[in-house]
């Protein structure tokens, strides 16, 4: 039997996928398949597999160490053979995130605040610190859209308050950089142009975001779009609808929407914990807290490093097509949990509709998603890896 295989890393994530001529192929009482024909394409792993760095680009690597099985001498094929990598391409899920980002007055407050001082909440007034939120904030962005790690990952960015509109959430849904690949110029020419001042329209402008991100999503169905929500304070302006609870409604019906977009939020200063509440809706569990008392720098760049870590390891692997001449046998498809640790559980297969622990299909059969339980442990670990194997039958159950 000829195996194929790709083999994916995804921000962590390795995903190794094979796929075998099913005119040959037999199915064994133990789930092994087995060929009629001379066995053929297996072996050591010295072909060139595909990694693929957080965005979408590959580069040609060696195969998997270690893999010395393959198809034997009778013709079965054991799961060391389903891992062997031949360097077929694999399309793995687009990830992209979409910026909404305060430059209100107070984001002119100093960094780092006295502790022993009221706490900073509006506007300050000259003289100003050259050292403030904003410059912080701006200098942690660039640094996140220039870094190499990052090329490819998509990334778009507007910016609140509005300055001829600032109550009105359509204006919000017009970025003032479009989703698109790092590195981009553009991008960090708008960032440096940026003046704080004015007051926050949060519903307004977390409405207009989510809108923007959804139509984005919409029309880019393989992607997996998110939104970081960043702002310095509450709700100030606009009318009674501006408020922490009519955001976090905003929130949850993004998320619960199709497509769904989350959202991760990041609150710069003292008093903002109200704030998590938004992110809990949104789906990410809690805010990015920045206590600007203490090191703000060095706290936003792991925010945004943790942001991007989140979104790249996702939950979501697109499976490649298979070989000219070959098809997929999606009853023959089983998918290992192995924590940084090392311990390795195997995932069962859940095709209900309250996917809690385990894996299932997307509806169209070209996506592997983890369920609910499962992708919350998987993301909350940054060495973890997820492989998924075809060759054996599927797991339904415990093993």
């Amino acid at each position: 039997m000829r195996t194929e295989s790709v083999l994916l890393t995804i921000g962590g994530i390795l995903v190794a996928v094979a796929c075998g001529d099913q005119a040959a192929v037999t199915s064994s009482p133990g789930g092994l398949q087995t060929a009629s024909g001379t066995a053929s394409g297996a072996g050591a792993a010295t072909g060139a597999g595909a990694t693929h760095n957080v965005g979408g680009s590959f580069n040609a690597t060696g195969g998997a160490p270690g893999n010395s099985g393959g198809a034997s001498a009778a013709g079965g094929l054991d799961s060391d053979a389903a891992c062997v990598s031949t360097g077929a391409d694999g399309q793995p899920v687009q990830v992209d995130l979409y910026f909404m980002v305060d430059i209100t007055g107070s984001m002119k407050c100093p960094v780092p605040e006295d502790a022993t001082q009221p706490a900073c909440e509006v506007d300050p007034g000259a003289p100003y610190s050259p050292v403030n939120r904003w410059t912080t904030e701006k200098a942690a962005l660039l640094a996140f859209a220039d870094a190499p790690a990052n090329a490819g990952l998509g990334v778009g960015i507007r910016f609140f308050p509005d300055t001829n509109d600032i109550c009105n959430a359509t204006v919000y849904q017009t970025p003032a950089v479009a989703i698109a690949p790092l590195p981009n110029a553009m991008l960090d020419m708008v960032i440096n142009n940026q003046n704080p001042g004015g007051s926050t329209p949060t519903v307004p402008s977390i409405q207009g975001a989510l809108a923007y991100a959804k139509a984005y999503a919409t029309m880019n169905p393989s992607h997996r779009v998110a939104v970081v929500y960043s702002t310095d304070g509450y709700p100030q302006g606009c009318d009674a609808t501006n408020t922490i609870p009519n955001a976090v409604t905003a929130a949850g019906n993004a998320l619960g929407g199709m497509p769904s977009i989350p959202t991760y939020v990041l609150g710069l200063g003292r008093n903002v914990s109200d704030l998590n509440s938004i992110a809990v809706a949104g789906g990410t569990t809690q805010a990015y807290l920045i206590d600007t008392t203490q090191d703000a720098a060095s706290q936003l760049s792991a925010a945004l490093a943790s942001i991007r870590t989140k979104t790249a390891v996702g939950c979501q692997y697109i499976i490649p097509p298979p070989p000219n001449g070959q098809t997929l046998d999606l009853g023959k498809v089983n998918v290992q949990f192995t924590d940084s640790a090392g311990m390795v559980t195997p995932l069962s297969q859940d095709a209900t509709a309250g996917c809690t622990d385990g894996w299932q299909y997307s509806a169209d059969n070209k996506q592997i998603n983890l369920c609910s339980n499962t992708c919350s442990t998987v993301t909350a670990d940054s060495g973890a890896k997820v492989t998924v194997e075809f060759g054996c039958a599927t797991s339904t159950g415990p093993k």
